[in-house]
């Protein structure tokens, strides 16, 4: 963002919100593996007599007569029956690509690993390309051991094409990431996660698209600011600083005045105690309306993610387990 609870749930409150400034930092890598053994059965023939005819040895390997299946097809089955305990998860990401989202073709790509449902799907904070700030971290390795998680660039960065050239707001924004959910194939709903801006673009889009989203987790996303300076702000729309060409002025007034209203889902707000609100309570905003409405405020900075992924990991799975 521009610009800590205890672990136990608190009320929802309204905060105004205060100044501050967006930072962004590297990531960590880790890529987890597991290990797995392959057993292997012989099965022993004999003839019992001279006179009777032996058929059994090859019933275990030999398809019968008119079954239709490849010698192979039961190893086939077999081998791909195990590979979500024997595999690397991080191995292959599927699906995985550039996914188009607009009559004109325009593509965005995505990444998803591990297997499970509901999806956990990450956003990144503004000007962050998410491929590049999630793909090798410790949370998306740790989640995709459990189910499966995906994250994408939006459009303008990293390896997804251009955005249009006109100033965007959240709905564009919204609109992109629910036309790249079903390009893809990712079954709905999911359970968004977004850090910093990117807990505007998953709020808002719980908002206008909520058979999407099964739940919420917002990574130290402070309250919206009613007006901002245009001369110590961030870059205008049209601002080569700025590929995203969000309007960022307007977002961030509509999610001070003008936010949508969300189904009853669970939602979690991760606050950092060393993070961009001055006061936690702030971040209560985004509690409103939720089925399980749950803040915790830990230690760590503004990417809280990365400063403590376990912790992050635990209010992830809490949420997609109540979704």
């Amino acid at each position: 963002m521009w610009a800590t609870t205890v672990a136990d749930p608190m009320p929802i409150a309204e905060a105004l919100a205060r100044p501050r400034e967006r930072e962004h930092t590297g990531v960590m890598a880790l890529v987890r593996r597991v290990g797995g053994d392959a057993r292997m059965m012989i099965r022993l023939c004999a003839s019992v007599a001279m006179s009777v005819l032996t058929v059994g040895c090859g019933a275990g390997s030999t398809p019968s007569a008119g079954s239709g299946e490849p010698p192979s097809t039961a190893l086939t089955a077999s081998s791909s029956a195990t590979t979500p305990s024997s595999a690397d998860p991080m191995a292959t990401p599927s699906p995985s690509g550039l996914f188009a989202v607009a009559a004109d073709q325009r593509k965005l790509a995505l990444a998803c690993w591990g297997h499970g449902a509901p999806a956990v799907v990450l956003d990144a904070g503004s000007s962050d390309a998410g491929l590049a700030r999630w793909r090798a971290s410790v949370l998306v390795a740790d989640l995709a051991a459990t189910t499966t998680v995906c994250t994408y660039d939006r459009a303008g960065l990293g390896e997804s094409e251009a955005a249009p050239r006109r100033a965007r707001v959240l709905d564009d924004v919204t609109s992109d990431l629910h036309k790249l959910l079903a390009a893809a194939r990712i079954p709905r709903p999911v359970v968004m996660v977004g850090a910093s801006g990117g807990g505007f673009d998953v709020y808002q889009h719980a908002g206008r698209y909520p058979a999407d989203v099964a739940g919420l987790v917002m990574l130290d996303v402070p309250a919206g600011q009613r007006s901002m300076s245009h001369s110590d702000g961030p870059p205008e729309w049209s601002d080569p600083a700025n590929p995203e060409h969000v309007d960022y002025y307007a977002v961030e007034h509509q999610m001070a005045v003008a936010r949508l209203k969300i189904r009853a889902i669970p939602v979690t707000v991760v606050t950092a105690k060393a993070g961009q609100s001055a006061d936690p309570a702030e971040q209560r905003v985004w509690l409103a309306g939720s089925s399980r409405p749950v803040q915790v405020v830990i230690d760590g900075g503004h990417d809280i993610a990365f400063d403590a992924p376990g912790r992050v990991l635990k209010e992830i799975l809490a949420v997609v387990a109540a979704a």
